[in-house]
């Protein structure tokens, strides 16, 4: 079984001794690692800017932090920081999302909405972005983090992935996309919170007679650009899913792939249409008010093919 974020950190850290955590009010995130190792883990406090401070101070004394805390404050409350502190210093910083990406904390409201998370954190050369499906992939991104040297960002706001497959049956590389359903008709791509709405997706369409493939794009950066291209020659249509703005973050990111290699394949960018989610009410409701779903999927392939 796949091991929580705080069971793999504390794995790492047991055979590194230069790895580290830091707390910005998510000490949950640290536990393990604090229990059998208290002088590795720091909590700051509601502080991101300081988080990011003393972990770029770590990261020069040879250490390899681990800052925590919740996704839309760690990206924009200390972007600042992130930018200069991390990516301009090269730092061996792994900044974590721990809690609240997308629109999953839709009664909260827009100030507790990650939706320019993605697009934020690919902007900073030098930077890793992944976002991780389910626990699997989130064990397997925290290991790359620990070893791969340089700014790295995880979203842990994964939800479940019903693949059907064993762990021995899967597999987890940075910078390239899982392929979850072969299809030569229409290639849906969703990441993190929305792989599970792709799959929903291909099976909806499979009944109509559509063949989808889908791809789970888990790093967002570096983007398997080639996936995308093999998508754009063997399929009519390709249509990203993403709870984000469309502008900057995944569907924003393959559309780059797309022109810069001159493909003509169509493309459609289902996610936050330049807009903010100001109506208050559960993750679904806000999905469903903003075509966050696998019913918007199937109707826009249905509509395009």
């Amino acid at each position: 079984m796949a091991k929580s974020f705080p069971e793999v950190l504390l794995e790492v850290a047991t055979k590194d001794p230069r790895i580290c955590g830091v707390s910005c009010d998510c000490w949950g995130f640290l536990g393990p690692l604090a229990q059998k190792f208290p002088q590795r883990a720091i909590e700051v406090g509601i502080a991101e800017q300081n988080l990011i401070g003393v972990a770029a101070g770590l990261a020069m004394q040879g250490k390899i932090p681990f800052a925590i805390g919740m996704n839309p404050f760690v990206t924009m409350r200390c972007f600042e920081q992130i930018r200069t502190d991390l990516g301009y210093g090269e730092r061996n910083v792994k900044v974590i999302g721990g809690y609240g990406g997308g629109i999953i904390y839709g009664g909260w409201g827009c100030t507790h909405h990650a939706i320019e998370e993605m697009g934020l954190m690919r902007l900073i050369p030098t930077m890793t972005v992944v976002m991780p499906a389910d626990a699997y992939e989130t064990e397997h991104a925290t290991r790359a983090a620990a070893t791969m040297k340089g700014p790295f960002y995880i979203s842990l706001a994964g939800g479940t992935l019903p693949l059907g497959k064993s762990e021995d049956e899967r597999s987890f590389e940075i910078g390239k996309a899982v392929l979850l359903r072969e299809g030569n008709d229409v290639t849906i791509i969703g990441v993190g919170l929305t792989v599970g709405d792709t799959l929903r997706a291909g099976e909806m369409l499979a009944s109509k007679g559509v063949a989808a493939r889908i791809l789970n794009m888990h790093t967002v950066k570096p983007i398997d650009q080639d996936a995308i291209l093999q998508a754009a020659v063997e399929t009519r249509l390709i249509i990203t899913i993403e709870e984000h703005t469309v502008i900057g973050g995944l569907g924003g990111a393959v559309a780059e792939v797309l022109a810069d290699a001159g493909a003509r394949t169509p493309l459609k960018r289902l996610g936050l249409q330049d807009i903010f989610a100001c109506m208050v009410g559960s993750h679904q409701d806000l999905k469903n008010r903003f075509g966050i779903t696998a019913e918007a999927i199937v109707k826009e392939a249905l509509e395009r093919i």
